[in-house]
Parts: structure tokens; C-alpha cells; sequence
């Protein structure tokens, strides 16, 4: 009768849902966060959500609920985003129209959306700091990147992934800043 250490036979069921959630995607985020950057860097592809709205300022006081549909949908057909970031996405430009309603202004975004700078980096700077300088965390269907921009300026960027449809999909994007 041979006795298997617990710890050595959990370490073995971990070690193979690791190595069976990553060989499952198709690529790394990191990679994935690569694509995505050269799709952010390439402007004319990128929907504009400030279409869809009339400013006064820097304040939005009409909401075309026609191009926000299209914009939602042009995102999502990217397949860079996850349905959690969509949903989300979809709950603010909900919160925005209850603003605007109620008080008759809502307050746009002042940053990008996907870099969360008023002056992002170009696709080189982000790519080489994909490549040099950012750390990743995968833990069964989540991961995250981190990614350290030095130049232009210093910024950190944390890009959070859900794995859906064996493809590592954008969640959130935050800034500790």
C-alpha cells in the first residue's frame, strides 16, 4: 500500500489546473495586453464615445443613445473586452443618463478610457514597457498586469483579465495614481 502525502497530492491537483487554465487560453494576457495596445495605438479603429455626446465644456448635456449602442457594440466586437467590463461600461453610461436627467449635466471622462492619461503614451512606450518593465499574476481564470510606463512620465497601469471563450479578456483598468 503505497501513502500519498496530502500536501504533495493537493500540490499536484494545483499544479495541474495552473498548467490546464494556461495551456487552455490561447495566449498569455500579456500577450493579449500587447494586441491590445497596438489596437489603442491605432486611433482610426478605435470608436470615439465622445461621439455620442454634446459637450458644454467639459460637461456632457445630451447623450445620443443611437451611437452609444454602436459604440458598445464596436467595443465589444473587438473581443478585447470582457462581458463584466461591458456590463460595467453599460451601468456607467446608465448612471451618466440618470445624471443628466436629474440634473441636466453629467461629467465626462477627462482621460482616456483604456490608457487613463490625458496624454498617453505612444504604442512603442507601451509596448516597451509591456516588455520590460510589467509583472503578471495568473490565478485560475484571472489575471493581472501590471505595467510600469516611465517615459513619457511615470505611470502604472494594472490591467485585471478574466479568461471567457479560451481568450484573456479586459475586466478593469485602474491606476494606483
Amino acid at each position: 500500500m503505497i501513502k500519498i502525502n496530502p500536501s504533495l497530492k493537493t500540490w499536484r491537483i494545483y499544479f495541474f489546473i495552473l498548467v490546464a487554465t494556461q495551456a487552455y487560453a490561447q495566449q498569455t494576457p500579456q500577450q493579449r495586453l500587447g494586441q491590445f495596445f497596438t489596437w489603442v495605438s491605432k486611433t482610426e479603429q478605435v470608436p470615439e464615445e465622445n461621439d455620442c455626446f454634446e459637450m458644454d465644456g467639459y460637461d456632457i448635456s445630451k447623450i445620443d443613445d443611437k451611437c452609444l449602442q454602436k459604440y458598445l457594440a464596436n467595443i465589444q466586437k473587438t473581443g478585447f473586452f470582457s462581458s463584466i467590463y461591458m456590463k460595467n461600461l453599460k451601468a456607467e453610461f446608465t448612471t451618466m443618463k440618470a445624471t443628466l436627467k436629474k440634473e441636466g449635466m453629467a461629467q465626462s471622462r477627462e482621460a482616456d478610457r483604456y490608457l487613463l492619461s490625458q496624454d498617453p503614451p505612444t504604442m512603442v512606450q507601451l509596448l516597451y514597457a509591456l516588455k520590460t518593465s510589467s509583472t503578471s499574476k495568473i490565478e485560475a481564470n484571472k489575471a493581472k498586469v501590471t505595467v510600469n510606463i516611465k517615459k513619457p512620465y511615470k505611470q502604472i497601469l494594472i490591467y485585471n483579465f478574466d479568461l471567457e471563450e479560451n481568450i484573456w479578456k479586459i475586466s478593469s483598468i485602474e491606476s494606483p495614481q
